[in-house]
């Protein structure tokens, strides 16, 4: 019985276009179950690929998160070796300028009482007591204490320590104390002594201790009491005392004077 149905459908099929527009029919009502059917594995399908392309993109987020991270503390520490490498830089061009015979040393203690630093270089490198000890900017002070691998340098803010100085503008001679803080004064200058804000203040070289030329400082404020013949000053110092990591250490000085220092209008001193 199914053999010949069989071949009757097949010879209809072929001699009349009945059968084919049956299956028209059932296709077009059979389409929307079969979409209906293949829904749910499509959704589940679609679905696995989101979460999949989801986790994808958590784990490149997470990656790129640490890359950034471990650049960010690249480029930190590049900054830190930038910074170095220009403290050097101006050591280097500060040596340069002048005509003594210099050292570099590196900071290695801070001590408040009195003000002072120490520093890595010692007796074996030919450092002495009462040798000046200058940074890129300025006079630090002067070396007090010597032992054969390390130095101790008195600062020129402590109270103990004082700078012959002259100022730029018109050589007034002076003398620069250190105030026990951060900064000098000029004490007991006669009032009439013309000494301004924003006066630069170098070496004078009197008294031996420190060679000429050297930048020690900005007159900040000019304090004259009325009625008074004297008046006092408040200097900024030149150097950066309290960044400084590198030092120069100013030992025997050459046959040639150090550099002259120009004032504001061009002129030497």
């Amino acid at each position: 019985m199914l053999l010949l149905v069989s071949c009757l459908t097949i010879w209809l099929n072929g001699k009349s276009s009945l059968l084919a527009n049956a299956r028209s029919v059932l296709w077009t009502v059979a389409q929307p179950l079969q979409e209906i059917a293949e829904f749910p594995p499509a959704t589940v399908r679609r679905i696995g690929r989101m979460l999949a392309g989801q986790a994808a993109l958590h784990r490149e987020n997470t990656a790129l998160k640490r890359e950034v991270l471990e650049l960010r503390g690249v480029l930190t520490r590049h900054d830190a070796v930038l910074s170095e490498n220009a403290r050097l830089r101006e050591l280097y061009q500060a040596r340069q300028r002048a005509r003594e015979d210099m050292l570099v040393a590196d900071l290695v203690g801070v001590s408040r009482t009195p003000i002072g630093i120490t520093i890595d270089k010692g007796a074996l490198r030919d450092v002495r007591v009462g040798q000046t000890v200058i940074d890129s900017a300025g006079l630090l002070g002067q070396v007090v204490e010597t032992s054969a691998l390390a130095s101790r340098v008195l600062l020129i803010t402590d109270a103990s320590h004082s700078v012959p100085v002259r100022v730029l503008r018109n050589g007034v001679r002076a003398i620069a104390a250190g105030d026990g803080g951060n900064g000098l004064v000029l004490e007991n200058i006669p009032a009439t002594l013309d000494i301004r804000e924003g006066d630069r203040l170098v070496t004078s070289g009197l008294g031996g201790r420190f060679p000429p030329g050297y930048p020690v400082g900005v007159v900040q404020t000019v304090v004259t009491e009325p009625g008074e013949m004297f008046a006092s000053a408040a200097v900024r110092p030149s150097a950066a005392l309290d960044r400084t990591r590198q030092v120069l250490v100013v030992r025997a000085p050459q046959s040639r004077p150090p550099a002259a220092v120009a004032d504001d209008s061009g002129q030497t001193n």
